[in-house]
C-alpha cells in the first residue's frame, strides 16, 4: 500500500483541528453593505441587537469571569499554607477553585484557567503560586 492516502488521512486530520479566526471565515455568512437587507450600522446605535463597545483604554487587560490571575497572589509565597491563605489566594487570583500540591504529588496536566496552583515544599511552605 502506498504511503500516500495515509499521508493525506494525516494531513486532512490535522487540518480539520485548525481552529477558525475570524480573518479565515467564510465570508458568506457576513453581510455586506451591497447586499439588499444588510445591517445598516446607523441601526445597531439606534437599538439594534448587540451592543456597541468602543476599544478599552491602553493598559488594561480583562479577564473573564473566573479567570485565573496569578499576579495578585504572589505576596503569598513564602508563607505556611494554611487554609486561611490559600483561601486569600484563591481570592485575590479570582480563580473558581484551588489545588495544592504537595512535593513528588501526582497532579493533572490538562491547563484550567480558572484554576489557582499553589506549590507548597516538604513544610508547607508556598514554593509556587501559577494558574492552570
Amino acid at each position: 500500500m502506498s504511503p500516500l492516502p495515509l499521508s493525506l488521512f494525516a494531513l486532512f486530520s490535522i487540518a480539520a483541528c485548525a481552529p477558525m479566526t475570524p480573518d479565515s471565515a467564510p465570508d458568506a455568512a457576513a453581510p455586506d453593505a451591497a447586499q439588499p437587507g444588510a445591517a445598516d450600522p446607523a441601526d445597531a446605535a439606534s437599538g439594534g441587537d448587540t451592543p456597541v463597545k468602543g476599544p478599552e483604554p491602553p493598559g488594561i487587560v480583562r479577564l473573564p469571569e473566573g479567570e485565573c490571575d496569578a499576579a495578585p497572589a504572589q505576596r503569598y509565597v513564602g508563607q505556611k499554607a494554611d487554609s486561611t491563605v490559600v483561601q486569600a489566594a484563591l481570592t485575590a487570583t479570582r480563580a473558581k477553585q484551588v489545588r495544592v500540591i504537595k512535593p513528588d504529588m501526582m497532579v493533572t496536566m490538562d491547563f484550567r484557567s480558572d484554576r489557582l496552583n499553589v506549590r507548597v515544599d516538604d513544610d508547607d511552605k508556598i514554593i509556587a503560586i501559577t494558574c492552570g
